[in-house]
């Protein structure tokens, strides 16, 4: 780990910062909303540096980003932003978890995340803006329980 660095819960204010990070990784922002998601950064001194996404539908929650600026990563940055959604998502009730990921699928199984057919996502994930913007890409749908 980055000597230094923080994991702290994002702000409404830091859309911006949010938002340039998804940018320089080639990700997608313009749907990024705090107020209804679970939303971690990786701060160093007063520059955000990595943050994660992601999103409660009834007891399950979604893990809809992970990005970690080039210059940061192989610190485990990525990992301490991935620990905070689901020890966030564990504190507000949630039993189990879940990503779509068309790239990393490894990464998620250190955290206990298994492949599953998508036949078995429930019928409101199908319907997730998430889901929506990934339909049709090579994605891996991965859960995991957290109880």
């Amino acid at each position: 780990m980055i000597k230094d660095m923080r994991i702290r819960a994002a702000r409404s204010a830091d859309m911006q910062a949010i938002s340039q990070v998804f940018h320089s990784c080639g990700l997608p922002s313009g749907d990024i909303d705090t107020t209804g998601r679970f939303c971690s950064l990786a701060v160093l001194g007063e520059n955000v540096i990595g943050c994660a996404c992601g999103e409660m539908y009834g007891e399950t929650a979604i893990i809809q980003a992970v990005a970690v600026l080039g210059e940061y990563r192989g610190h485990r940055v990525a990992t301490h932003l991935v620990r905070a959604i689901l020890m966030r998502a564990r504190a507000n009730g949630c039993t189990k978890a879940t990503v779509l990921t068309p790239e990393h699928p490894t990464f998620f199984a250190r955290f206990g995340f298994t492949l599953t057919a998508l036949d078995d996502m429930p019928q409101e994930m199908q319907l997730s803006k998430e889901f929506l913007r990934r339909f049709g890409a090579r994605t891996h749908y991965m859960c995991r329980r957290l109880d």
